[in-house]
Formats: C-alpha cells, structure tokens, sequence
C-alpha cells in the first residue's frame, strides 16, 4: 500500500535468470529485497546506499541470493560495502555473511547473535544433525562486532540507528533509516504471515511491537519485515494483534489442562478463521499454538543469553 509509487526493481537483464528477490527502492538510498512466493531467497533483506558506503541489512538463506544482492549493489553503486547488520541468528537471515565480510564489510549484531549463530541454528535441522548441515552451520560467518542495546552507523552524512529489541530469538535487532523513513524490523514483524516462535517470548514481543508502533514519525514509516510484503505501522498493528489473539485462544484451553491434540482441536477453527490467509499459516499455526501454551505453562525453553 506505501509501495505503489516504488514498483519493483531489478528484474534482471533480458536473459538473465529472474531474481529470487523483488527489489524495492524506498527513497534516499534505501531498497527492500523480498523474498519470492517460492521461497528463493528463504527470507527479507535490504540495504541503504549512503554517500560514502553501504549498510546491508541480513543475508538471506540461499547463497545464490546472496550472491544476487551482492550483484544488485554493485549494479546501483561501487561505493564500498561498510556493514552488515545481522537482525538475529536464525540461519535463513545470516548465511551470506562470509560473501559480505570478503568484500570488506563489518558484519554486525547484538551480542546473542555471536554466542548462538554457530549453536542454535543446529537445531533446525532435528536431533540427528546431517554432517553437511552441521558444517554449513560450523561455517556461517559470525559477527565482528557486537552491541547490547543497540549502535548507531554513519554513511557519510547519513546517520543508521540500531537497537535491540526483545521478542522474537531474545537477540534481535530492528535498522532504522531516519532520512529514508525506513525501519527494517527483521523477524521482529512479519507481514501478513505467521511468524516461527521457537525462541519467542510472546510478552516480550508484544511490547517491543507497541514501541515500533510508537517510533517517531511511525504514521508515515514504512516497515519492512523479515517475511512478508513491506507494511505500514497498521500492519505492525495487525501482527501484534496475531500474537495477542493467539494468547488469548490458547490460555483458556491450557488452563482447562488441554495439551497436544486436545488443545490444537479447541484452539485452531477459531485460528483458521482468523488467519488462515496468511502467509505460512499450515506451516506454523500448530507449531505456535504449542509454543504459546508452553510460555503460558511456564516451561517454554528458549536460549540462554551470551554471558561475556
């Protein structure tokens, strides 16, 4: 809805295979790569063209789409590559990090993201890790530098705010482009689409989710997320209401003592209704109705945060 004056860009040259991505320009430098309806790419990312460098904002999942917005740049400037900030650790938004840090980037994070990049990710692969996933996951490129609450970068004139913010993996980070009026929220805010809470913490989130809302200026941002279509604060709104809701249908079958079947029978028609249009809806509705009514039980694992 804020992106019909910025069509999509980049669909490459006339023979040339058609990008996992659709490029976005959102004004003053700054695009949005989304993620095709096949998954090419695995998530969102994004970069920020400033006067004097470049700032990436996550790497996707795929190489080949890494190696795609490593070219896109490179066909909209030759302005070197300053920094990478990695908005979490989950292996679809980090696995481009080594192509970044090779043509001379920072990679950057809040601090969890160094402490679980090469531990965590191995478990979306089951207990038995295959030999191969677990090398890919040994070789993922960690961050060089890293941040608490957060750090702010400068592109010449142009000045990026980074903060951390808690909810979804307990070490994420949003990347706010003032002069573009852009924030890219990473898994923070997924768009129309249900979002993976295997390290979320549903209370935490809902809040960080009001002071997205409450940025300055947030009428007329535009959010861009880490899976889904580019929004507006109405649909930061609508993704705050997912979580609330969900809450709000599991707590009473939980607090009746329902667990697995039982519990996804009383909560998912009154799911389905609601959200079954959205994006990833068969994919995550069992899994997060299950993950909240852990949360709700007080025995939700999520991971421990970096000590040093």
């Amino acid at each position: 809805p804020l992106l019909l004056s910025a069509g999509p860009e980049g669909a490459g040259k006339p023979g040339a295979p058609p990008l996992p991505f659709t490029l976005k320009s959102l004004g003053h430098g700054a695009y949005a790569a989304i993620d095709d309806e096949k998954g090419d790419a695995g998530s969102n990312a994004g970069f920020i063209i400033g006067d004097e460098g470049v700032l990436v904002i996550d790497t996707f999942e795929r190489p080949a789409a890494a190696e795609a917005l490593l070219k896109v740049i490179r066909e909209k400037t030759e302005l070197p590559i300053r920094f990478v900030v990695d908005t979490h650790y989950h292996i679809d938004h980090v696995s481009g990090n080594r192509l970044f840090h090779d043509q001379g980037a920072v990679i950057l994070a809040q601090r969890n993201v160094r402490a679980w990049i090469h531990t965590e990710n191995l478990k979306f692969f089951g207990k038995e890790v295959p030999p191969d996933k677990k090398a890919e996951v040994e070789n993922l490129y960690a961050p060089d530098l890293v941040y608490d609450d957060g750090v702010r970068l400068y592109l010449g004139s142009q000045e990026i705010v980074v903060r951390s913010y808690p909810g979804h993996t307990g070490g994420d980070s949003i990347v706010l482009a003032p002069a573009a009026g852009v924030v890219y929220c990473g898994d923070l805010f997924w768009g129309k689409t249900l979002p993976n809470m295997i390290d979320a913490t549903a209370g935490d989130w809902i809040r960080t989710l009001d002071a997205l809302r409450k940025l300055p200026g947030a009428a007329s941002l535009t959010y861009v997320p880490g899976h889904g279509e580019i929004g507006t604060a109405t649909d930061v709104t609508a993704f705050r209401t997912y979580l609330s809701d969900l809450r709000d249908m599991v707590k009473g079958p939980v607090q009746e003592g329902k667990d697995g079947e039982a519990l996804e029978q009383a909560v998912m028609p009154e799911l389905e209704a609601k959200y079954g249009r959205w994006g990833f809806f068969k994919y995550f509705a069992k899994p997060d109705l299950r993950y909240m009514a852990a949360e709700i039980r007080g025995t939700k694992a999520v991971p421990a945060p970096s000590s040093n």
